[in-house]
């Protein structure tokens, strides 16, 4: 039988992710002195879902989505920041190969797009090796809001979109004058549509700019 390489990775990330989110919650009242920043950001992402195996033979394509909110950023010393953002982003997949056919076998729309809405809450450790350059890692908690998909005429094709957890790793760069730039990959550890069965677990890479200002 087939395995799939993240299944490792992903079975690990699922196990540590609750300890993650509790060490990040535990480590903001120890920490009094730091300062304090407030910034928006926007940005793009290229989404894709992780299909189960036993249902769907073929593999999801990206789709582009954009993101945009805000980021509360926590600096503890000089090597590490804790940052809490709050963003509206889209995310999805599509399949040019999937297809809906009618009671006779008929093909009446081929190539699906799927586009799900979500508010993203993620959690980051940011570690500064050198002044500038940081190294991110968090959970992230994704709320669905809505699913649009591209086939019109189609009702209920698809379950509406439920809540997820996630892990988000990155790298940054954050310059003296306020400005900051992130890409990162996120790791869906949960279903992004609620109803199925199993998969369906959500992989985007996104890249985005903000401005911060400090408190």
């Amino acid at each position: 039988m087939n395995t799939s390489p993240l299944l490792p990775l992903h079975r690990f990330c699922r196990k540590y992710t609750v300890g993650l989110l509790l060490l990040c919650l535990a480590a903001i009242p120890g920490m009094a002195w730091a300062q304090w920043s407030i910034g928006g950001k926007a940005g793009a992402n290229w989404s894709t879902v992780r299909y189960p195996r036993n249902i769907l033979n073929d593999k999801a394509g990206f789709i582009l989505g954009g993101q945009a909110g805000v980021a509360l950023t926590y600096q503890c010393n000089q090597y590490f920041d804790l940052q809490l953002e709050l963003l509206y982003a889209t995310h999805g997949y599509h399949d040019n190969s999937l297809a809906c056919n009618d009671a006779q076998g008929n093909t009446l729309y081929k190539g699906y797009s799927c586009h799900i809405h979500y508010i993203d809450i993620p959690l980051l450790v940011k570690f500064f090796p050198v002044a500038g350059l940081n190294i991110q890692a968090g959970p992230q908690l994704g709320i669905g809001c809505a699913l649009t998909d591209s086939w019109k005429g189609v009702e209920n094709f698809q379950q509406p979109a439920g809540s997820e957890l996630g892990l988000v790793f990155g790298l940054g760069y954050e310059f003296d004058f306020g400005v900051f730039i992130d890409a990162r990959y996120t790791l869906g550890l949960t279903r992004s549509i609620r109803g199925a069965g199993k998969g369906y677990e959500s992989r985007h890479t996104g890249i985005s700019v903000g401005y911060r200002f400090y408190l």
